[in-house]
């Protein structure tokens, strides 16, 4: 029975690969256990309706039947839940971000949060993938990441030179249909501050980085909707648990000002915020008072945190003959601390979200090793689970049709051949992915 399930998934996802995709047949799954993240225990022997691209109805087995035209596939012994959101990668330029699009829709991804490219090859990928030209997730994204002033140019990001061109550059955005305002690191502080009153202004999410100018306190009270890598690359979550916040804030914003000072000559930045010096300070300043007040804070402002656990264990990777063993070492204090920020967020309810911010084909890199990270950083599966599911669609304020398995919702789910709950990494165990009713080629 299984090898007649595979066989007719991969004769019905073949039919999807024309150039525009045709109106599917009507598909009921049945005898299988959904797992519906919504807050409900895994509910087996039962069938799930797709038709038209959404849920159409789900329920017992005797309760729901099928069209006479319908695809029917028998799931005894499968799990079915929610297609997975990756809410961190770069999809980049056109062509590349079709072939990411195709390698994210076979690991089960269904949506994609596109957080820094060039315009007009998301607008273009979005589009696409929206009319049915191509098969792929949903996708929602940034445009190219806002930054302050740098003496070079990339497709990758905007370069603006102060506040009046920062709020010009996030009326553009917006104007050209991007979902969020990205910002990173090379920022002054009044330029922050302009992106930030813009986009409340403007009603835009804007998300991010915390520049090293910034406080995380200051961040989320001006409304950075999600912050991402738990700061950035100067470690921005931690300083604010720091008692020598104010002491080594200003010893970021002067780093920040030495790269900007090393870039303006063509010389390599300084990496003094990689250091042991820098990085043994944090960790060892670490106040758990003002970890928990921190957290409150997000919690109380909405300030939703993307930590990609699995990019901060890369940021030393084959650096032996760049750092010294002491520079690695305080390394991965830093990085077990910001895993304990995780379960701590976690705890207090702070909205999180599985992102991985590496390339679709990355070794160890999928959106399953990240919650597979998340898991070890204290979650529950279930917990794990929702951060690429029913927390994606909260976060973009879209509940009502994405992140659950449910009736009336878009018909993103993934059918699996093992209970995730029991071990997260069962998420890799994909029978069929299904993307807006579709059946993918897998």
């Amino acid at each position: 029975m299984r090898q007649r399930t595979i066989t007719f998934l991969l004769v019905l996802a073949s039919s999807l690969l024309n150039a525009q995709l045709p109106l599917a047949k009507p598909l009921l799954i049945r005898n299988v256990t959904v797992i519906d993240c919504a807050g409900h225990a895994p509910q087996p022997g039962m069938a799930v309706l797709i038709s038209d691209g959404r849920i159409a109805a789900l329920g017992p087995v005797s309760a729901v039947k099928a069209p006479a035209n319908a695809d029917v596939v028998d799931a005894h012994g499968k799990y079915l839940i929610p297609g997975l959101w990756n809410m961190h990668v770069h999809l980049g330029a056109y062509t590349d971000g079709k072939t990411a699009i195709s390698a994210y829709l076979a690991q089960g991804i269904t949506g994609l949060r596109d957080m820094g490219s060039p315009l007009e090859d998301v607008l273009q990928l979005r589009k696409e993938t929206d009319e049915g030209t191509i098969l792929g997730p949903h996708l929602v994204l940034a445009g190219p990441i806002v930054q302050g002033p740098l003496p070079f140019k990339m497709p990758l990001f905007i370069s603006v030179r102060d506040p009046p061109e920062a709020r010009q550059t996030v009326d553009m955005l917006r104007t050209r249909g991007v979902d969020f305002i990205k910002v990173q690191d090379a920022m002054p502080h009044d330029i922050y501050a302009a992106v930030a009153d813009e986009a409340h202004r403007e009603h835009i999410p804007f998300v991010g980085h915390i520049p090293p100018t910034v406080l995380p306190e200051e961040a989320s009270d001006l409304g950075q909707h999600s912050i991402e890598h738990l700061g950035g690359h100067f470690w921005g979550v931690l300083i604010g648990a720091s008692k020598r916040e104010s002491e080594l804030h200003d010893e970021e914003v002067r780093m920040y000002w030495d790269i900007l000072a090393a870039l303006e000559r063509k010389e390599p930045p300084p990496s003094l915020n990689m250091r042991a010096a820098f990085t043994r300070a944090i960790v060892e300043s670490y106040d758990s008072q003002k970890a928990a007040a921190l957290v409150e804070r997000f919690r109380k402002n909405d300030t939703w945190q993307c930590p990609t656990l699995l990019v901060l264990h890369t940021l030393w990777a084959d650096g032996e003959a760049q750092y010294t063993p002491e520079d690695l070492s305080w390394a991965g204090r830093l990085i077990r601390k910001n895993t304990e920020l995780i379960s701590m967020m976690n705890k207090a309810d702070v909205g999180l979200l599985a992102g991985t911010d590496l390339p679709a084909n990355a070794k160890d890199g999928t959106i399953h090793d990240e919650l597979v990270a998340l898991v070890s950083a204290g979650l529950t599966p279930m917990q794990a689970l929702e951060t690429a599911t029913r927390k994606p669609a909260e976060f973009l304020r879209k509940l009502d049709s994405f992140g659950g398995v449910e009736q009336g919702k878009v018909a993103d789910l993934l059918l699996l051949d093992a209970n995730p709950l029991d071990d997260i990494h069962n998420t890799r165990r994909i029978s069929a992915v299904i993307v807006r009713g579709h059946i993918a080629p897998h």
